[in-house]
């Protein structure tokens, strides 16, 4: 069986920088073409595109 690792990085605001949750996910070996991200969305907006293609990509 082959393990594909998914990735997924998230922040609160526009104005805070997703790099350090990338390089992080790039270190533990995740592909780039693997990591989804979400930027500018609150605990209250659950419409996350990223995180919904993350989900997918594991089914």
């Amino acid at each position: 069986m082959t393990h594909i690792m998914i990735g997924y990085a998230r922040c609160s605001t526009d104005k805070q920088d997703l790099a350090a949750q990338h390089q992080e996910l790039l270190k533990l070996g995740v592909s780039v073409d693997r990591i989804y991200t979400d930027k500018g969305f609150t605990g209250t907006n659950r419409e996350r595109a990223g995180l919904d293609q993350a989900l997918a990509a594991v089914r």
